[in-house]
């Protein structure tokens, strides 16, 4: 029993493989991948710090943390014991900005106030950002329909009542009282849905200004390299390729995925993918849930990136 305490507390990550790949392929095959109902022990969860270099950032924003989340999927089978551990870890960083790249909820409309009610117990010191994910929109997440816009806007709705910014297709600015130097984030909304408008969002934005680009989905990155942005935070992947065997590659040569998790480097802009809190078929990448910081940083030095090919 000790040594099974032990273990929980501190997890030997090389030696999960052979037991991780079985479980969540049983899970997979009866339908519970998405399940996610009881807290974690912290060292389960991910937390990974990257410097955020920025050309033109007001130096009073040096050492101030934007944190992301993405992809919580709040539902009936993702719970708020699940959920909650995080705010209360975030809210121990201090941050200055938390924004959540998409998916936010899957279930009925409850829980677009359910969500709503959690990410309001944040406490950024200049704000709570979000934007819309594809499943924002139901539950297949692609259609243009009557009822998806319906759903969107009650969790707009939901969202602003409880004090959090949600932008679609609009920007935002943190500013410095003292200085009115800013740090512009940009929120497009979902693509799938077919309501991503960038050339809205980006209206009135300068190229001179240090923007952070908020999407759900890394595809769209090279689309939206003609905008003046320098990092773009998404989610959408939960960490995991698709259409990797053979027969995949051949029949849906669209679906794979270029960018999966991690930092890039395009073009000398950087797109953070993030692997999100829930939900994900994890039987064949073990992608443990992620929790994004990083650290706002005047352009002195360029971060370590892996490239994309």
């Amino acid at each position: 029993m000790r040594s099974l305490l032990r273990y929980l507390e501190k997890p030997r990550w090389e030696n999960q493989s052979r037991w991780r790949r079985a479980l969540w392929q049983l899970m997979g095959n009866t339908g519970l991948t998405g399940v996610h109902a009881l807290p974690l022990h912290r060292s389960w969860v991910e937390f990974t710090y990257h410097p955020m270099v920025m050309a033109g950032l007001p130096s009073s924003f040096a050492g101030m943390k934007v944190v992301q989340i993405s992809d919580l999927h709040y539902s009936p089978v993702v719970w708020e014991t699940y959920l909650y551990q995080y705010i209360e870890w975030i809210n121990e960083l201090r941050p200055a900005v938390v924004v959540a790249t998409g998916d936010l909820f899957m279930g009925g409309r409850r829980y677009a106030h359910r969500v709503a009610r959690l990410l309001a117990e944040l406490k950024p010191t200049h704000g709570t950002l979000a934007i819309m994910g594809n499943h924002d929109y139901g539950l297949d997440g692609k259609a243009i329909t009557r009822r998806g816009a319906r759903r969107a806007e009650f969790l707009e709705n939901a969202m602003e009542q409880q004090g959090i910014v949600m932008l679609r297709n609009e920007s935002w600015k943190m500013v410095d009282p003292a200085t009115r130097q800013h740090l512009t984030f940009v929120g497009l909304d979902d693509d799938w849905a077919g309501w991503m408008r960038p050339d809205i969002a980006f209206a009135g934005v300068s190229p001179t200004d240090p923007v952070v680009c908020l999407v759900h989905n890394p595809a769209n990155v090279t689309r939206l390299l003609e905008y003046p942005w320098q990092w773009m935070l998404t989610g959408h992947t939960h960490g995991r390729q698709i259409a990797t065997s053979r027969i995949g590659q051949r029949l849906y040569p669209h679906k794979y995925r270029h960018f999966t998790h991690g930092l890039y480097t395009i073009n000398g802009r950087h797109l953070y993918v993030n692997r999100g809190l829930s939900y994900g078929q994890r039987h064949r990448d073990w992608c443990r849930p992620e929790v994004t910081i990083f650290e706002l940083t005047p352009a002195t030095a360029e971060p370590v990136a892996r490239r994309a090919s």
